[in-house]
């Protein structure tokens, strides 16, 4: 028989095995089809779960690659914020010496405004008329007022002096308290950020790498049940090539009637095809190519006619009779048929009416 490549195999052979299990004694192919069909489930379910913890993977990445992003932002901000934290400190510990030196002068000056109370207390100053009476002439007087009126006047600038030290002094330290817990509270605030974030990153790395492993492991199974449909679809094919010689031994492929339609020309790659030249239009021609079609339909052969009606004079110039089936348009040499046996081209309402292999491809109707 003239075959086309098939492939490694096809649903109908699959079919074919489990209806032809009784005529292969020990194939058991009702089993071994059952589980090959269950694998291939078992094999979608799983390509199916790979391709979702891929896809979650990737989820994961992306996620991962904009939390590194934004930590990488925020440790740059924390990088400029602690340079701008150190700035205020350094100018923080300059106000703080400027501070103790202002507590200095702030103490020197209560230290001489007590001792100016105390001297007044142990020798009160002179009074106007003090200086009036004891004063030497006019100038003498004029000195004395004057010493009076500069002992007045340190003491105003004593106390005003004090009493600005001690404002000052409060200002400057409620500002230093602010600016630094202001800088420390922002800090602390871009730290505790930065800790959250990478906790997230860690978090999410974990679940990564639990769904990375279930991966693995279903990539590895899916391996391992891909070898097993392997070994089982060799077998299948082998028993549905099997199951396919028991039918051509003995005719178990049956069609549902003789087919006596004329034959319709098509581009499947099985049936009949006429060759080129060939005239299957006369008498019975057109319901032989019809059966014949039929029959490679159902037993995947590709049969090519090659000779249906011949003039008298064409068939003696081929090597025929000027009267034989050809002339009247009942036969067909057709390639691909001469392994079909009897029985099989009976079932399909064909006949091989000449013994010998030179006439196996002589067709005509039953």
């Amino acid at each position: 028989m003239r075959r086309l490549p098939r492939p490694a195999l096809s649903a109908a052979a699959l079919a074919a095995v489990a209806a032809a299990a009784v005529a292969v004694p020990g194939a058991n192919a009702g089993s071994l089809a059952g589980r090959y069909s269950a694998g291939q489930r078992r094999a979608g379910a799983l390509s199916a779960r790979i391709a979702d913890e891929e896809n979650r993977i990737q989820g994961f990445e992306g996620t991962l690659g904009a939390l590194a992003g934004r930590l990488r932002l925020l440790q740059r901000t924390i990088g400029s914020q602690q340079q701008v934290l150190g700035a205020v400190r350094v100018e923080l510990a300059t106000d703080h010496l400027r501070l103790a030196e202002m507590q200095r002068d702030y103490a020197r000056d209560q230290r001489i405004l007590a001792a100016q109370l105390l001297q007044r207390y142990e020798s009160p100053p002179p009074t106007v008329l003090d200086v009036i009476v004891d004063a030497h002439g006019f100038d003498n007087l004029l000195n004395g007022l004057s010493d009076l009126t500069a002992i007045a006047r340190r003491d105003v600038q004593a106390t005003a002096r004090v009493k600005t030290t001690r404002a000052t002094l409060a200002a400057e330290a409620e500002r230093l308290y602010r600016a630094d817990a202001g800088k420390l509270r922002q800090e602390a605030a871009l730290i505790s950020e930065r800790d959250q974030i990478a906790q997230l990153k860690l978090s999410i790395v974990e679940r990564e790498l639990a769904v990375a492993h279930a991966h693995n492991q279903d990539t590895a199974r899916l391996r391992a049940l891909q070898g097993t449909l392997s070994v089982e679809g060799r077998r299948l094919t082998a028993q549905a090539i099997a199951a396919e010689v028991a039918a051509y031994k003995t005719g178990g492929v049956a069609p549902a009637g003789c087919v006596n339609t004329a034959f319709v020309a098509h581009d499947g790659p099985f049936g009949f095809f006429q060759a080129p030249g060939t005239d299957y239009t006369v008498n019975q021609e057109p319901v032989i190519a019809a059966r014949l079609d039929a029959l490679g339909r159902a037993l995947d052969l590709h049969l090519v006619g090659i000779s249906g009606y011949r003039t008298p004079q064409h068939s003696v110039e081929v090597g025929g009779f000027a009267d034989d089936p050809h002339t009247h348009g009942e036969a067909s040499d057709t390639l691909g048929v001469e392994g079909v046996p009897e029985p099989t081209l009976e079932r399909f309402c064909l006949t091989r009416p000449f013994a010998g292999p030179r006439e196996a491809d002589h067709i005509q109707e039953l």
